[in-house]
């Protein structure tokens, strides 16, 4: 992955290799021949599909992948990764149930299947089944009206075809629909359980954001064998088989702009002397987010006519981002009863309550409000030495005193609190599952800080700019697209898919690629299959 001797000429460059620009580079490569750049400032390739090791390689971490949805035979995400990977990649079915949302007065239990997901409600909230009924098929409208935008115009709905869709139109955001449908606080509770996997409460959330997630996993969740790391590995030799190439540790400085067209990048090499080149090429495919394209790497000197609008959009919808506390363990967690699902444990079942009190255990290092626990090594059928890992919300604010600092040199009193969230995390495990304590071998934790070093995502967020309905408004919000207003540069990832996570960029990457092919022949394939 050096540069030294790489051509200056491709005919696309893709910034970051995140899932959003990997589906591009593969799918461009394979499809359309192209020799595509991909250009990471991690010094380990895949962004948030990267794996990484401690301990003589002997425990073994995922960043970003904790499980993924639709990846069971006929999946479109299943699909449509086959095609990305070339099916180098092998998806383990976690184990059932896969999920637990854990609460003060109740623990319930989601697998991986529809009917019994609703079956599941109605027994324990039985005057609630006729909202429940509804709820699942407002599930499949909401989620469906995502998918058919995204694969026939490379876009997402206008917020207004999801309002047209409720039966009132003041419905909009999860909690909107869940106030309005039903009576019962803990099924309102159990019902928005997941909003971690998008990163906001239900009173911020679009409840089409909702429903798109929580389709996604009506078969259960998947894991791939041997870690995230496999989709890069799997997808390098295409982009090398079109004559293309992978660099890292080069940041991009700008993205290069003559007669309003994208022409190259300005990079510099992290290392040594910090090297600075040009790169060419008549596409540009950026994968660093809305805000870091718009603000950062376009110049100045371009006018973009919304700036100002997406300024004060991010500034308004700061989204809240996260520490996260990797473990290696002595012995294998199954010891206390855990076989690889993952665990959601909150503090009561107000998720309001919990997201505006998501910084108090940082304040005085008590019970954490907001927890996801995860097993990687009970989910991977490779892995040799037994991982968990957990991830708690809370803001940027708190870690913005050391944000000048350089990374892994950032000070005692930075280490001491790193110490402190670890701590704490270990005691809200340990009060619900007595032994766990003993069987940490191994601790590290990462703020959002690391996420900011190696993303340059503002504020260190894990999900681009927040789903909260205003994203959705093109007439308020005409950033969030693939398309942009410079000839030849387009987004994507996530902040071009709709919604967070792996699925989420990957729709992003497809949706990039249709729009620079102008064709929809990749999509034929994919569903030929």
């Amino acid at each position: 992955m050096k540069n030294e001797n790489l051509s200056d000429n491709f005919d696309i460059i893709c910034i970051g290799s995140g899932m959003g620009s990997l589906t591009v580079a593969s799918l461009l490569s394979r499809y359309a021949g192209k020799k595509i750049l991909v250009i990471e400032k991690h010094f380990q390739v895949g962004g948030y599909t990267h794996a990484f090791a401690r301990k003589q390689n002997k425990f073994h971490w995922d960043v970003g992948i904790h499980y993924v949805g639709d990846m069971h035979s006929g999946g479109f995400s299943r699909l449509l990764m086959d095609k990305i990977t070339n099916k180098k990649v092998v998806w383990n079915k976690m184990p059932e149930p896969f999920e637990k949302f854990v609460y003060p007065n109740r623990t319930f239990e989601l697998f991986g299947s529809e009917e019994k997901f609703k079956s599941d409600l109605i027994s324990q909230f039985p005057d609630e089944e006729e909202s429940i009924h509804k709820y699942f098929r407002d599930l499949h409208k909401a989620s469906a009206l995502f998918g058919k935008s995204m694969m026939m115009k490379s876009t997402t709905p206008d917020l207004s075809a999801f309002t047209a869709q409720m039966e009132n139109p003041g419905i909009v955001t999860l909690k909107d629909y869940l106030d309005h449908h039903f009576k019962n606080e803990d099924i309102k509770a159990i019902l928005a359980s997941q909003w971690g996997d998008y990163g906001l409460p239900p009173s911020k959330c679009l409840f089409a954001t909702h429903a798109a997630l929580v389709v996604h996993y009506f078969n259960g969740g998947f894991y791939p064998v041997g870690g995230g790391g496999k989709i890069f590995e799997s997808v390098e030799p295409i982009i090398k088989e079109s004559g293309g190439a992978v660099i890292n540790t080069t940041e991009v400085v700008n993205i290069i702009i003559e007669n309003g067209k994208a022409i190259g990048v300005k990079t510099k090499f992290l290392r040594g002397e910090k090297q600075e080149r040009n790169y060419f090429a008549p596409i540009i495919v950026s994968c660093a987010g809305v805000y870091p394209t718009y603000m950062k790497l376009i110049p100045e000197s371009v006018p973009i006519p919304f700036r100002k609008s997406l300024s004060d959009f991010y500034n308004k919808e700061k989204m809240a981002t996260s520490v996260c506390v990797y473990m290696g363990l002595s012995e294998s967690p199954a010891k206390l009863g855990f076989r690889g699902e993952n665990y959601w444990i909150f503090a009561s079942n107000d998720h309001e309550e919990n997201f505006k009190k998501r910084n108090e255990w940082l304040e005085n290092f008590g019970e954490v409000k907001n927890l996801y626990m995860s097993f990687p090594s009970l989910k991977d059928p490779d892995a040799k030495n037994h991982t968990a890992d957990m991830i708690a919300f809370t803001d940027y604010s708190l870690f913005e005193k050391w944000k000048d600092l350089p990374w892994k040199k950032r000070g005692e009193q930075y280490e001491e609190f790193k110490k402190k969230i670890a701590d704490s995390v270990v005691d809200t495990i340990e009060m619900r599952f007595p032994g766990f304590r003993n069987i940490v071998e191994y601790i590290e934790v990462s703020t959002p800080l690391t996420n900011e070093h190696f993303t340059s995502h503002p504020d260190g967020a894990i999900y681009g700019l927040a789903c909260v309905p205003e994203r959705y408004d093109k007439t308020k919000s005409p950033w969030f697209d693939v398309t942009t207003p410079i000839e030849g540069l387009f987004l994507t990832g996530v902040d071009a898919g709709g919604s967070p996570g792996i699925a989420g960029a990957m729709m992003g990457g497809l949706a990039t690629t249709l729009k620079i092919l102008g064709s929809r022949d990749i999509l034929k394939s994919i569903l030929k299959e």
